[in-house]
């Protein structure tokens, strides 16, 4: 975001689903929604996500790629997604530097269901 680094992922993918995406090139998935490139290499819609998200301090390693100061805190977010049959096909785990990142959710109570959005903030303002 304007230059800086937002997030460090590392993400594991199943292997009919990694394999193919690799082959496609580092090119294509900096260029490309990575879900919609795991739908069309798998050939089935993605279904559900579990999602964490927790307040945490940077370890040093996480700190020198996120351009952050030592024991700054991350946001940590541990996404698991599945595909539509139930299949899990991706699990990352996000270090988001906490003071670059808003997240919102919107919940209701009367059907349990909930939206959220993440934007970024620089010192600019909102994204």
């Amino acid at each position: 975001m304007d230059g800086l680094p937002l997030s460090l992922d590392c993400t594991y993918l199943i292997r009919e689903v990694g394999e193919p995406l690799l082959a496609r090139g580092r090119e294509t998935l900096e260029q490309q929604d990575v879900f919609d490139l795991i739908e069309r290499v798998a050939g089935a819609p993605l279904g559900r996500a579990e999602v964490s998200v927790q307040a945490v301090v940077a370890d040093p390693a996480t700190c020198a790629v996120l351009a952050m100061p030592e024991g700054g805190a991350v946001l940590a977010v541990e996404r698991l997604t599945r595909l539509a049959d139930g299949r899990p096909a991706d699990l990352e785990f996000i270090h988001l530097r906490g003071d670059r990142l808003t997240l919102h959710a919107t919940l209701d109570r009367a059907t349990g269901a909930t939206s959220g959005r993440g934007g970024g903030r620089s010192r600019g303002g909102r994204r």
